[in-house]
């Protein structure tokens, strides 16, 4: 067992996992264990449950032959890395396969293989862009404000107050039908937990409203490389 790995994966799953958007309810309290005590054994079988998470990390475990619960692949899909270099655009059909035997209802499958991309990057960024937020399950409406909201966003912590931070913050706008990546601030509150020891100045990663991790200089380089692969990929 990874601890590591599990424990990225935890930080990057709660938010969405804690408002009811993906996961079992069950979740949340594990997650939780697993990030401040180090006490993870219950959580591969909670991600295993998770209807798009884990589909990615199956799919990219599959075509690297790695585990997928290896810290590599959790990180390709949560922030990006060098193993999404061995993945080509015929590959979706193998997320599709693994969405199908996930769950996905059988219509949307259809439909994902009707609007086929010209290019695939299996990141979080892609499942929020291209798959689309709420398009399936429908619990949020698919629209900027929650591709923004969903999408791993980074950014600069300028202020901390009680009970927020001021981050300067990458989203998306969109110009010409195409999403392109610009700063704002952002205000976020600080009542996840994850949040512990919090500088000005450091860089964060932001997820469904709550920083969710400090990024170094390599995780940012990532992220921000593989923001640009991703948007390039759902762009055409």
């Amino acid at each position: 067992m990874d601890i590591k790995a599990l424990q990225l994966a935890c930080r990057f799953a709660l938010p969405p996992n804690a408002k009811g958007y993906c996961g079992r309810n069950s979740a949340p309290a594990k997650f939780i264990k697993c990030i401040e005590q180090g006490s993870c054994e219950e959580v591969m079988e909670e991600i295993e449950k998770f209807i798009v998470l884990h589909p990615y990390l199956k799919t990219i475990a599959d075509i690297v032959e790695k585990n997928k619960f290896d810290y590599d692949v959790i990180e390709a899909y949560w922030l990006g890395n060098d193993l999404l270099k061995k993945i080509k655009p015929f590959h979706y059909d193998l997320l599709l396969e693994n969405f199908a035997k996930q769950g996905v209802p059988d219509f949307f499958i259809k439909t994902l293989q009707e609007e086929k991309p010209k290019g695939f990057v299996p990141t979080h960024l892609f499942q929020v862009i291209h798959v689309g937020v709420g398009r399936a399950s429908g619990v949020v409406p698919f629209n900027l404000a929650s591709i923004n909201e969903c999408m791993i966003r980074w950014g600069k912590v300028l202020e901390i107050n009680n009970k927020s931070a001021l981050v300067l913050i990458n989203s998306l706008k969109q110009e010409a039908k195409m999403y392109v990546l610009a700063t704002e601030e952002v205000t976020i509150n600080l009542e996840s937990g994850l949040e512990s020891n919090l500088q000005v100045g450091q860089a964060v990663a932001v997820h469904w409203g709550n920083i969710i991790k400090v990024l170094n200089d390599v995780e940012i380089e990532k992220i921000e490389f593989w923001t640009n692969k991703t948007l390039d990929a759902c762009n055409q």
